[in-house]
């Protein structure tokens, strides 16, 4: 199935109380002030989004309110990833009746995946309970352990998966992305994902980004894209090294504490992220705010 994104796609963090219950009025500010500044679209329920973390009535609620805040204006991707493909089926069938432009999942790997026919496999079950929309493989390998060469997954499908559209690519292999690109982008649309490798990515002629830092540092991708390739490219250089050094920074933390707790930073309290996920402390949270001002963060992004 043919895929027309493109551009820069956040990955939707999910917003909790202290109970741990979403806390969906804080989902509209957030999704009204990333599509004024010019996002893309939306990623849902991923690794960004807790997905795996939270009860499946919550999950559906927070994608509810993310379709709601929305409302058409930039298109949709949802991501259904369960251990049972079962319940991904019943998460496929309602982001098809919410209106989801695509669907997106990892395989199920708590039993192991040791090949790449068990992995086409398992992408076969996952997708067999609709064909009204694309699904986007999710390559993780960070995450799920599968480090398998994308192209060789690619080279083997044959016709087997009619809905696969394409591979939300989170993986360091550039040269691996680059043969995907190369020799099935015709066919399969290749979605980048590690953005501290957003530069080296567009070098790779990449097209459409799916990242999480995107809604908080949506400006200076904006201008990398603006200023790569013409005259002006040094500012494009500049604009990737600010975006390299700020990660660095947070990621002397957990990713996605440290993230949450930027968002905090900038306005939008997310709360805390489900545990097994720890928050920052008021120290951590207060170093890592002096050092995004020692980069001039905060006058960068308002």
């Amino acid at each position: 199935m043919k895929l027309n994104f493109n551009g820069l796609i956040a990955a939707g963090f999910s917003p909790f109380k202290v109970d741990g219950t979403p806390d969906l009025d804080k989902i509209p500010p957030l999704v009204d002030k990333l599509i004024k500044e010019g996002i893309n679209g939306f990623y849902l329920m991923g690794s960004t989004g807790e997905g795996v973390s939270v009860k499946l009535e919550q999950r559906l609620a927070i994608t509810e309110a993310y379709f709601k805040a929305v409302n058409k204006r930039v298109p949709i991707i949802v991501n259904v990833t369960h251990s049972s493909y079962g319940a991904s089926a019943d998460l496929s069938r309602h982001a098809v009746q919410m209106g989801a432009d695509a669907l997106s999942a990892t395989a199920p790997s708590y039993y192991g995946i040791s090949g790449i026919d068990q992995l086409i496999y398992a992408v076969e079950k996952i997708t067999d309970c609709q064909d009204q929309i694309p699904f986007i493989y999710y390559h993780i390998p960070g995450k799920t352990g599968l480090n398998f060469k994308m192209h060789t997954f690619l080279e083997q499908l044959d016709k087997r998966i009619p809905q696969l559209g394409g591979i939300k690519y989170t993986a360091s292999s550039m040269d691996d992305f680059m043969l995907c690109k190369e020799n099935y982008g015709d066919r399969y649309k290749m979605f980048f994902g590690v953005d501290e490798l957003f530069l080296p990515a567009l070098a790779m002629e990449a097209d459409t980004f799916i990242g999480s830092t995107y809604n908080f540092m949506l400006p200076y991708y904006k201008n990398i894209l603006k200023y790569y390739g013409t005259d002006n490219h040094k500012v494009a250089l500049e604009n990737y090294r600010n975006v390299v050094e700020i990660i660095n920074a947070f990621l002397r933390y957990d990713g996605l504490a440290s993230q949450k707790a930027i968002l905090k930073m900038n306005g939008f309290d997310f709360g805390q992220p489900i545990s097994p996920i720890l928050p920052l402390t008021d120290n951590e949270y207060n170093y890592l705010k002096q050092n995004l001002e020692s980069l001039h963060y905060f006058d960068h992004v308002k």
